[in-house]
């Protein structure tokens, strides 16, 4: 057995993997909630084409598989952790209360993460499935090119006499709407897919609820994260704790304030 796979078969090889997957979904996090910030606006423009860079950059097409595989990892080793864990102490101490040698928010790690993995597979489905999957509405195609929707149907247009076909997933070029003036596209704007989804109070109910619970999971995972990788200093640790509670508070926040702000505001 190589030294790299004896420390990864130890808890704190499988603790370490978890810190860094965890901060590394953090980063992910942030960069997710500062481009979502521009569901904010009246105008649907700047996310669409927001939202047709993150769909058609290579580089984030690359980014995607790294993303996919720090989720899996981190589900991956939180699960062989808790396994090991409940292994080792068949049975609990029964002399021992609740808190005194471990928070609530470190004994039922599980249960949120569990939680916000069923938020992220409805959060999915509601967003990315019809956005790249759903069949679109009937758009003018004036509407479609100015406000950025995708395509859900290939267009054919005559542009300069040359027959051209834009694929579905693709978007109208300006010449493309030119010709196409007065007629009706089929097409999806990830704007509208949002605005409407978050018109729906019980969406808005299981987002706050998905939120709430996401601080607690942050609360907890961004100072383990350092404290399993020995990043503990006295002078250090009240910045780290301090950085960890502005993100804890105010990432889920952000998140909550888009679905209130359409339901309400929209």
């Amino acid at each position: 057995m190589s030294k790299a796979t004896a420390f990864f078969a130890y808890s704190i090889g499988k603790k370490v993997v978890m810190a860094l997957t965890g901060l590394f979904l953090v980063s992910f996090l942030i960069v997710h909630m500062s481009g979502n910030l521009q569901l904010f606006t009246e105008n649907p423009v700047a996310f669409n084409e927001y939202t047709r860079f993150m769909t058609h950059s290579p580089f984030i097409k690359m980014s995607e598989f790294i993303l996919i595989a720090g989720f899996l990892l981190h589900i991956y080793f939180a699960v062989r952790l808790s396994t090991l864990n409940n292994a080792a102490r068949p049975e609990k101490y029964h002399y021992k209360k609740d808190g005194e040698s471990s928070s609530w928010m470190s004994r039922n790690m599980g249960i949120t993460g569990s939680v916000i993995l069923i938020f992220l597979g409805v959060h999915l489905y509601m967003f990315y499935g019809i956005y790249h999957y759903g069949a679109g509405e009937s758009v003018d195609a004036g509407t479609a090119f100015k406000e950025v929707w995708k395509l859900t149907q290939p267009v054919s247009v005559t542009i300069n006499n040359n027959a051209v076909t834009i694929p579905k997933g693709e978007f109208l070029t300006g010449e493309a709407a030119e010709a196409l003036q007065g007629q009706k596209v089929m097409a999806v704007s990830m704007y509208k897919v949002a605005s409407d989804a978050f018109q729906q109070w019980w969406i808005v109910m299981f987002y706050l609820a998905s939120m709430v619970l996401m601080a607690l999971h942050l609360q907890h995972g961004f100072q383990s994260a350092f404290r399993t990788l020995g990043l503990v200093h006295k002078k250090y640790t009240p910045l780290i704790q301090t950085a960890g509670f502005a993100l804890c508070v105010l990432v889920p926040l952000l998140f909550a304030l888009m679905p209130v702000y359409h339901f309400f505001v929209k």
